[in-house]
């Protein structure tokens, strides 16, 4: 009889897991795939649908010995991202890029074979090492943060590839180019570049048309430096004409990502106006004059308070 009630018990219990399982797999937002080139994907949202969605937008990126794929959204989408990818190709995924440390770009890290290479900057691969990290953002309101996933036994999915300024994956036509400028959005932002789809991932660094988040508090990013490194990007990266933005639902073009850089390092110069007039951070964002030819970007005013905040502080 105990056995009987035991196997009643583990049924239950199976199939409560099950509906929660199913419940959370039909809770997710669903992919939304783009083709760019004839090797080159991006795994992005629903346009119709609001908020983060399904998180960092995921390259994927066909090389003759497998599958590249830039960022890996939120926990729980690895084998949604796969189910995408074997809709492309047979080949397997080799090597996961991250642009940047947070939750909703390596989320579904551990969920790939821990055979996979993953490929980040020596500062992005250091916050997911560290035992005592907050990014800010986590799982289960908060209490489980990501660097958490890669402890333990977990450790075996950390990067197994860092780079500290420029880094190249693969030759010929599969030729991958990994560059770091400085801080911004956080301290270890990587721009992915596919030299022959003239391609680049911008990660955070360019996460759609408005003010960007800096993680000043929990990552080292940087709103003083921020302009500067964007500056650099655009400056040191040749023969691009697409991008694939952080978050944005459609491919950009080169010339918005000038424009970025010209809209926040013209935010930085209205900063160090206001403060050589001493002006407070309120005051001067209270007066902020978005020019004429930057208007399709959005400057939020929560945003671009807290910018003006962390530019005056130096941070």
């Amino acid at each position: 009889m105990k056995r009987i009630a035991c196997l009643a018990a583990v049924t239950i219990i199976g199939a409560t897991l099950a509906a929660v399982s199913n419940e959370a797999q039909q809770a997710r937002h669903a992919i939304r795939p783009l083709e760019l080139a004839g090797n080159l994907y991006v795994l992005t949202s629903d346009p119709a649908e609001q908020g983060m969605r399904t998180g960092g937008n995921t390259a994927v990126f066909l090389t003759s010995d497998g599958v590249v794929l830039v960022d890996t959204k939120y926990q729980g989408y690895g084998e949604d991202i796969l189910a995408q990818v074997r809709q492309i190709t047979d080949m397997p995924v080799t090597t996961i890029i991250n642009t940047h440390t947070h939750y909703d770009h390596s989320g579904a890290n551990p969920e790939f074979p821990d055979t996979v290479n993953i490929v980040t900057h020596e500062n992005t691969a250091a916050h997911m090492a560290s035992s005592d990290c907050d990014d800010g953002m986590g799982y289960e309101g908060g209490s489980i943060k990501n660097c958490e996933r890669f402890q333990g036994e977990n450790a075996r999915f950390l990067p197994d590839e860092t780079f500290s300024t420029r880094h190249t994956l693969f030759s010929g036509a599969d030729q991958i180019d990994l560059y770091y400028f400085g801080r911004g959005h956080t301290d270890g932002d990587t721009f992915v570049v596919f030299k022959e789809a003239r391609t680049v991932h911008t990660g955070d660094m360019f996460a759609r048309k408005r003010l960007p988040f800096i993680d000043a508090a929990n990552t080292n990013g940087s709103a003083t430096e921020f302009g500067a490194t964007i500056r650099k990007a655009v400056d040191g990266i040749p023969d691009v004409d697409a991008i694939i933005t952080g978050h944005a639902d459609d491919p950009h073009v080169w010339q918005d990502l000038v424009d970025f850089a010209g809209f926040y390092n013209d935010l930085l110069l209205q900063a160090h106006q206001g403060r050589a007039a001493g002006r407070s951070a309120a005051e001067i964002a209270a007066s902020y004059a978005q020019p004429d030819r930057y208007s399709e970007f959005e400057a939020p005013t929560g945003t671009l308070q807290r910018i003006v905040s962390l530019m005056l502080e130096g941070r």
